[in-house]
């Protein structure tokens, strides 16, 4: 088992080298992207407990940042954003990389990137979803990130058309004989979708161990959505068979 050993803020902070707070115990969408990126690259890190849907003052003090996964370098300045993180992890292992050189497929990756992951996204929308159908709770710190004021009809709609661009373009991809989201190569974005894609159907128990009514969420999403192309799947199995250390556990 991949499992994560975490240190508290207090002891990550006077350590060197790269400490990245993760949601502990909840293979949140945005930490296993992140993760994976590092583990790909064989990127060396010390994982920081963060208490999901808690204030986590240490961690916002330090960081500017009460949320996972916030990734920090040496004495370099916090990096919270998924964007940001991708891009300290190619310069601290260009070796293994996981941005296209082609500037157009940078382009695209980074484009497709932020309809998974950005705001108004596909992670942003679901997670909308998610709280609306467990009966929204105005005072909640994950209603008050994530809520654009759009409502449940709104998430669903944007939900819907991401999904169906991604299928598209992995039909595409496919067609050209290529099995990654962006160009000829496996790219960063490939491990977000595949970390996302479990918003909507769970890692199986023996790929990642998670809290079953986290596990069960996705059931309240799919319920909601069009049918979702096999197509998302089978990439996300694909990259998890692949190229990803499983199984894992945070």
């Amino acid at each position: 088992m991949n499992e994560l050993s975490y240190v508290s803020v207090e002891e990550a902070i006077p350590l060197s080298g790269l400490r990245v707070a993760y949601s502990r115990g909840v293979p949140g969408p945005w930490g296993v992207g992140a993760r994976a990126v590092l583990e790909y690259k064989d990127i060396p890190f010390v994982a920081v407990t963060q208490a999901i849907a808690e204030p986590n003052e240490a961690l916002q003090r330090w960081t500017g940042q009460a949320s996972a996964p916030v990734a920090v370098y040496n004495d370099e300045k916090p990096r919270a954003s998924w964007a940001e993180i991708i891009v300290l992890a190619e310069r601290l292992a260009p070796q293994r990389p996981l941005i296209p050189r082609d500037e157009d497929d940078r382009a695209t990756m980074f484009g497709v990137g932020h309809e998974i992951c950005g705001e108004d996204g596909f992670g942003w929308n679901v997670r909308l979803m998610m709280m609306e159908a467990r009966g929204r709770d105005p005072s909640s710190l994950l209603v008050k990130r994530y809520d654009s004021g759009g409502g449940f009809a709104y998430a669903q709609a944007r939900t819907n058309i991401i999904l169906a661009m991604l299928a598209r373009r992995l039909e595409a991809q496919r067609a050209r004989g290529s099995n990654y989201l962006v160009g000829d190569a496996l790219s960063a974005i490939d491990f977000y979708w595949t970390a996302f894609s479990h918003l909507l159907r769970g890692f199986p128990a023996h790929i990642c161990e998670m809290p079953d009514w986290y596990r069960g969420l996705g059931d309240l999403v799919m319920a909601h959505l069009d049918p979702v192309p096999e197509i998302l799947f089978e990439h996300r199995d694909r990259i998890l068979r692949d190229h990803m250390r499983c199984p894992f556990k945070f």
